[in-house]
């Protein structure tokens, strides 16, 4: 069978590559920039650089100094590919698409229909690259696939700066922010890159730091005057229906004005649901805009605090001499302490496969068992078998809890990322305030701030700290609890909590650390 062949040349019937009409160039900041009309659009024709350079390890913050990111820290790489900005700081801690932000009064930063609307007027994403592209290998890297810069865009490959201070891509990539969240920890850019000739639209954690590109306002309209819907609500539960008005003419957006932890199903949906937390108050404003103006109305949320119950027939049970009390949390039964059972041995010592559990109290003190449970290698929580939800050493009914099953917990406990249609990442830090959510509040077993504690699911995690290498590390600081599921052969996946945010984080940690650990009904 033939592979079928694509002809992806696109003939312009138009001039192309002028400048906009009246304003060939104009001045921001002391930098001169050129512009070009490409259809209805007047762009920048160069990426902006504006602000105050700091080191990439530093993130940008709404202190109203505008901040940017040089390639590799180096200025001189600002002057010729334009400033590394994160989202929050090019929309000026906003998120109304459209919005000014970091660019000259009168232009705005593009939403992602902006970047539509240029891309079709090229033939369609699939070819636009090309025609966006500088031309040539002053910049960009050899291929660089179908660059005619026939536009007159002048894409150049800044690459990108990622948030713990390293930089990708200079000379292979084109990443420019666009105004529009694709959900509250991303948004979404364009992306050219040096081998191919799509100008593709992806979603991008919003700490990248990325290219910015201006758009010239039009104000054709006054937009839609926003309602929100009712004034007040009181909820039972943990989520709502909306009930805005279409913006008929102009772009809606809901954004959270007060009050922690909380998301939207669909910021730019009328009808979004909002899910709360239980106890937490919220305003929400319900915002119309067009590229000049805008109108918005609050409403006022408050969710009645749910009282976290023990498992339906189970409140406690008895397991070696000592009673433990159990947490019902959505649809999983949990013990709500950690599992102390077994003899004591010295850290300075490895648990063996001898019919006798072995534990290790931190410090190698008895009255830490006692207080914050025993801390257990891999294989004697597992019995020394590698079977994924295995008994182990839990309470007949009852098992280690499997990878899959942490990952639901966290989506149950926390206020925005746990539901399906959300990505998590894979390993690292997961969710919004799971951790706070899970934690223990207060300071009495754990180190200050211990920051998010609200302990809203009963879980009461305590911070036992762990057993590494024969020594003992960080009692108050940190919990870790171990999953039964292998990362490899000589490691399995955890989860910790911190004193210092309200995180998860998903590591595989070496089969001989020393975890607490918590047991889940079958």
């Amino acid at each position: 069978i033939d592979s079928p062949t694509f002809d992806i040349t696109y003939e312009f019937d138009f001039e192309m590559g002028i400048p906009c009409p009246g304003i060939p160039t104009f001045t921001y900041v002391g930098q001169t920039y050129k512009t070009v009309q490409i259809g209805t659009q007047c762009w920048m024709a160069e990426n902006l650089n504006i602000g105050t350079r700091i080191d990439a390890v530093i993130g940008q913050t709404d202190n109203t100094i505008i901040e940017k990111y040089c390639f590799d820290d180096n200025t001189v790489n600002c002057d010729e590919y334009g400033g590394l900005y994160q989202w929050d700081e090019i929309m000026n801690y906003q998120i109304t698409k459209d919005v000014q932000g970091i660019c000259p009064l009168g232009w705005h930063i593009p939403s992602d229909t902006a970047y539509i609307i240029l891309t079709d007027y090229l033939g369609g994403y699939y070819i636009a690259g090309g025609y966006l592209k500088e031309a040539g290998y002053s910049h960009w890297n050899s291929p660089n696939t179908s660059a005619t810069n026939s536009s007159g865009f002048t894409a150049l490959p800044a690459g990108f700066s990622n948030y713990d201070g390293t930089f990708y891509y200079i000379g292979e990539s084109a990443f420019i922010w666009t105004s529009t969240m694709f959900s509250g920890l991303k948004s979404w850019s364009l992306n050219l890159v040096y081998d191919f000739h799509s100008a593709q639209q992806d979603p991008n954690t919003k700490t990248y730091g990325f290219s910015v590109r201006c758009l010239k306002d039009t104000c054709a309209q006054l937009p839609t005057q926003a309602n929100a819907g009712p004034d007040s609500l009181n909820i039972v539960g943990d989520s709502i229906v909306l009930m805005a008005n279409t913006a008929v003419i102009g772009q809606g957006v809901w954004s959270i004005v007060n009050g922690f932890g909380g998301m939207f199903s669909d910021v730019n949906d009328p009808s979004s649901v909002f899910y709360g937390q239980a106890g937490a108050a919220y305003t929400l404003r319900w915002e119309i805009s067009t590229a000049c103006t805008s109108t918005s109305d609050d409403v006022n949320i408050s969710f009645a605090n749910v009282v976290p119950q023990p498992c339906a027939g189970i409140p406690s049970f008895v397991y070696g001499g000592q009673t433990y009390t159990t947490i019902q949390i959505g649809n999983q039964c949990w013990m709500a302490e950690n599992l102390n059972i077994g003899v004591r041995i010295d850290g300075s010592q490895n648990q063996s496969n001898n019919a006798t559990i072995e534990k290790y109290c931190y410090g190698d003190d008895t009255a830490n068992c006692n207080q914050y449970g025993g801390l257990y290698q891999w294989n004697e929580m597992m019995q020394y078998v590698t079977t994924v939800g295995a008994q182990g050493i839990c309470a007949p009914g009852w098992h280690l809890p499997t990878d899959e099953e942490w990952k639901i917990l966290e989506g149950t406990v926390d206020s925005q990322y746990g539901y399906p249609d959300l990505e998590w990442d894979n390993w690292g830090w997961r969710g919004f305030d799971a951790g706070g959510n899970l934690k223990e509040a207060g300071i009495t077993h754990w180190d200050s701030p211990n920051t998010g504690a609200t302990n809203s699911s009963g879980f009461t995690a305590l911070p036992g700290g762990d057993r590494s290498s024969g020594s003992f590390f960080d009692l108050g600081g940190s919990s870790g609890f171990w999953s039964s599921t292998e990362d490899n052969s000589s490691s399995a996946w955890s989860r910790s909590l911190n004193y210092y945010d309200a995180f998860v984080y998903r590591f595989g940690y070496n089969k001989t650390n020393g975890f607490s650990l918590r047991c889940l009904k079958d």
